[in-house]
């Protein structure tokens, strides 16, 4: 089996469960495209053996691919609390800021000595 490479991309979430599908059908079509179940003794058999242990490796790695994808969109799902507090809005974030350097410097001016 040659090497693999992790690669990175996105998609829109309407389009995930499209792609998901995508990853799943090619992985489908590697299993039809097995050899049949008949098997000579010798070296002819044993090629094959190799071949279909090779297909299914290749197989359970692209059927991994979409588990996993599947288990991070349901993280996705299932924590929507975490998904609003990195969408903050920049004027809320400034107003945020502003306050804690009010309330620190009503800090300081209460600790210096008069």
């Amino acid at each position: 089996m040659g090497q693999r490479v992790n690669i990175q991309y996105s998609v829109e979430l309407e389009d995930l469960e499209e792609e998901v599908n995508r990853l799943y059908s090619n992985a489908i079509t590697q299993l039809a495209s097995l050899p049949d179940a008949s098997i000579k003794l010798g070296t002819e058999g044993l090629d094959k053996v190799e071949s279909f242990r090779h297909k299914l490796a290749k197989v359970d790695i692209m059927l991994g691919d979409v588990q996993n994808i599947i288990e991070g969109f349901i993280r996705f799902k299932t924590s929507p609390q975490q998904q609003e507090q990195l969408q903050v809005e920049p004027e809320v974030l400034q107003d945020k800021i502003s306050k804690f350097k009010e309330l620190l410097n009503e800090n300081t001016n209460q600790e210096s000595p008069v």
